[in-house]
């Protein structure tokens, strides 16, 4: 029987390495606004493409910065400068959609109006 002192070296894993993959969820009330943006040619962005419906929400995966980063300056657009009137609700629901992506992301504010997503919590 041969024995022989192997040493095995843990290999460090670095949690930066591997983005997570994150659930991105637009409310009920904001689905039309993204569909209608999902539907142009060309497409402004591919998260719009990978949105799809689950029950009465609007969902996508991505482990993509710049997704994240898409839908969160959409939004915070649309609550510094909205393209209609907004309701309580709407605000609120845009209001959602930031807070959901600042749970993932680190951004940094450029100008009033967009977001630069700097990199993963």
């Amino acid at each position: 029987m041969i024995t022989e002192d192997i040493t095995i070296s843990p290999i460090p894993i670095d949690p930066t390495a591997l983005p997570p993959l994150v659930l991105l969820y637009m409310p009920p009330l904001l689905r039309a606004k993204a569909k209608a943006i999902a539907a142009q040619e060309p497409p402004v962005h591919p998260i719009w493409r990978k949105f799809e419906q689950r029950g009465s929400f609007f969902v996508a995966h991505t482990n993509d910065l710049k997704d994240i980063e898409e839908v969160a300056d959409w939004a915070k657009s649309w609550l510094i400068e909205p393209e209609e009137k907004l309701t309580r609700r709407m605000r609120q629901a845009f209001n959602k959609v930031v807070e959901r992506t600042n749970r993932y992301v680190f951004f940094e504010q450029v100008g009033k109006y967009h977001v630069i997503a700097q990199g993963w919590k």
